[in-house]
């Protein structure tokens, strides 16, 4: 996955809230004006000088990627991925996670519409860093990373970003209907549900874009299909190991030596990776996890992305690969407080995702 939070909400509702997230969501949408201010059209993007020829190419294929996912997916038509903006920077924000050292619950933050996230996105990486020094001051594991592309949930038409376009084409394709898909269907207080459900249509989607634009048994869509089966294959092994460490969390509780005691079992987990997960990967989608730092934070960055993914799969089974019946599904649990309790009632299976 290009980046672990792909969300950062902007919003004018100050006065819905209290103390110092009145300052963050000025300054946020301060930051997100400002961007806004340096957008472009497609037609002159494509005349733009700054901008070279692959950079032009990648903006052609976000317009066919839209149209395909508005028309055969059924995500809703915005007036996202219509204009381009040239970013300073190689990511347009910083996402920064936090969660409690001993054990896997994650810190959170409130916001107007969306309600509890696990993620805060800052426009200046210092900002970032702020955020990041005062959260481990709180004895919390802390996890800052760049994000490439994110979306407002239709409270600004979202450009294009040329962070978006150092992407290869099979990702880009990916984020531009996962973004949609948030878009068009986002349930307050549930991030890990949309983002799995973000995380599904995103793949799924773009192997059935490049099988509509190359043919079944092209190379690309081959690749495609691989990637669709690598993210399975992560998505169970997170899974197990995120279980494995929360066993070792409620059998260590009070244990003066717990801190010290996780990084074993935090090496065990990347040692696992190696001889239990990589070996069974077809592509290197996930393959840099194992270089990263692991903490509770990060993991739980990727259980809001991959945990449950099989559960969308089996839905989409269910429903017989039409898309229009399941987003009708899925729309049916917008008012829904645990949504992926509904889903897990809805395929018959057990509170833990087992049958």
């Amino acid at each position: 996955m290009k980046t672990l939070a792909r969300i950062l909400i902007i919003l004018f509702g100050v006065s819905l809230l209290m103390g110092c997230q009145t300052g963050y969501l000025i300054k946020s949408s301060y930051y997100q004006l400002k961007m806004l201010s340096k957008k472009e059209t497609f037609d002159d993007a494509m005349k733009d000088s700054r901008l070279d020829a692959e950079t032009k190419r990648k903006i052609r294929l976000v317009q066919d990627v839209k149209k395909f996912a508005e028309e055969k997916i059924g995500l809703v038509h915005t007036k996202n991925y219509q204009t381009f903006v040239l970013l300073d920077d190689k990511y347009v924000v910083y996402a920064v996670t936090a969660a409690y050292q001993d054990r896997l619950e994650g810190y959170t933050w409130w916001f107007p519409i969306v309600g509890q996230v696990p993620y805060k996105g800052f426009f200046k990486k210092a900002d970032a860093l702020d955020e990041q020094s005062d959260l481990e001051k709180k004895s919390l594991d802390v996890s800052v990373r760049g994000v490439s592309a994110y979306s407002t949930l239709g409270w600004f038409s979202d450009p294009l970003l040329s962070s978006m376009t150092s992407y290869d084409d099979s990702d880009l394709v990916e984020t531009v209907i996962h973004e949609t898909t948030h878009a068009t269907l986002y349930i307050k207080s549930n991030a890990d549900f949309n983002e799995q459900l973000a995380v599904f249509v995103g793949i799924k989607g773009m192997e059935q874009f490049y099988q509509s634009v190359e043919g079944p048994d092209s190379p690309t869509v081959k690749h495609a299909r691989m990637i669709s089966e690598d993210s399975k294959t992560f998505s169970n092994f997170i899974a197990k190991e995120i279980k494995r460490v929360e066993e070792f969390y409620k059998e260590h509780k009070g244990s003066p030596t717990l801190l010290q005691d996780r990084n074993k079992v935090f090496e065990q987990l990347k040692e696992n990776f190696k001889t239990q997960c990589i070996p069974d990967l077809k592509t290197d989608y996930y393959k840099y996890f194992a270089q990263q730092k692991i903490n509770n934070a990060l993991l739980l960055s990727y259980k809001t992305y991959y945990q449950d993914l099989h559960l969308f799969e089996s839905a989409f089974e269910k429903f017989d690969h039409s898309w229009p019946k399941f987003f009708e599904f899925f729309k049916s649990l917008k008012s829904s407080e645990e949504p992926d309790k509904e889903l897990k009632k809805f395929l018959g299976v057990t509170a833990d995702g087992s049958k």
